[in-house]
């Protein structure tokens, strides 16, 4: 054991009296209402093939697949830049896509979308994709591709949810931070802090960890690196984030730094042991909720035993 979580300047009588508390205080979700889709990125990204999708338009305009075909055909042959979005009706952003065919072996074929100009052989694999694909099919089933294409990508804004979680999080941490440095200014304690800070800058050298999320600062010299996250679900690999936090605390602490870690969800819950080894080995560990009582006194404290002989 390295050291054991400082629950006494956290406010609490005992590890216990913490742990029960951290847990009945997680919260249940940092999900704000702009969590659920940044519409203002689906608009820009539903725009950036404005001229290609009117193109494309015209197809649901045709009578048959047939008739379909032959335009989609000539259209990649005189405007081969609308080829460019085939990738974004199947919700795929990249620009080159590889498929397996099975006949009697394996064959793998990849498709580039980025060509700027196609052969009759590869306007005939295009081809052949878009029909195999079901995006000729596609195009008699919607009336509009704008429209279509615009709710693409709102399916595909959710998988960046996670993240958002993550950055609504680090916001709530950043105003606590902002808030009590700038309380504990107005009574003359010289506290500033800084985000995303490469570790190599206040020469601590971490192995895999180049930035941390915010540093605390004291007459301008490093106090207190903080890393801030939450825990909506049990994540790939609990027993790895807690022991890089250790890892990272003991460096710190060698090198004359704290180490608060902001962290916070129901996702704990589940990891309630890989939790407890974080406690068994981290001097400051808080959740938003311990953070907001205590964290305008705990630097004031740390700051007094820095400050007093």
């Amino acid at each position: 054991m390295n050291g054991l979580v400082d629950y006494k300047l956290l406010g609490y009588n005992s590890v216990e009296e913490y742990l029960e508390d951290f847990r009945r205080t997680l919260l249940k979700t940092a999900h704000g209402y702009d969590f659920f889709v940044d519409w203002k990125k689906v608009e820009e990204n539903a725009k950036r093939y404005l001229i290609e999708l009117g193109l494309l338009n015209s197809l649901t305009l045709a009578k048959n697949n047939f008739e379909r075909k032959m335009l989609l055909r000539k259209m990649l042959q005189e405007y081969p830049k609308v080829m460019s979005v085939i990738p974004i009706l199947l919700a795929v952003r990249e620009q080159s896509i590889e498929v397996a065919e099975v006949t009697e072996q394996v064959i793998i074929k990849r498709y580039n979308f980025k060509t700027k100009h196609l052969s009759e052989e590869q306007l005939d694999d295009m081809m052949s994709f878009c029909e195999k694909t079901g995006i000729i099919d596609l195009f008699g089933k919607i009336k509009d591709v704008y429209t279509y294409v615009f709710g693409v990508e709102v399916g595909l804004d959710t998988n960046a949810r996670k993240n958002r979680a993550g950055e609504i999080f680090n916001k709530l941490i950043e105003h606590l931070i902002e808030k009590v440095t700038e309380k504990l200014r107005k009574e003359n304690i010289p506290l500033t802090y800084k985000r995303e800070v490469k570790l190599g800058n206040i020469g601590i050298n971490y192995r895999g960890r180049k930035t941390v999320d915010f540093l605390i600062l004291y007459e301008n010299k490093p106090l207190a690196a903080c890393e801030a996250n939450i825990y909506h679900g049990t994540g790939s690999k609990p027993n790895e984030i807690v022991r890089s936090y250790i890892r990272l605390h003991n460096l710190l602490k060698d090198s004359g730094v704290i180490f608060f870690w902001f962290t916070d969800g129901p996702g704990w819950i589940e990891m309630w042991n890989q939790f407890k080894e974080g406690v068994e080995n981290i001097d400051y560990i808080m959740n938003y909720t311990i953070s907001e009582k205590r964290l305008e006194k705990i630097l004031a404290s740390l700051i007094q035993s820095k400050t007093v002989p």
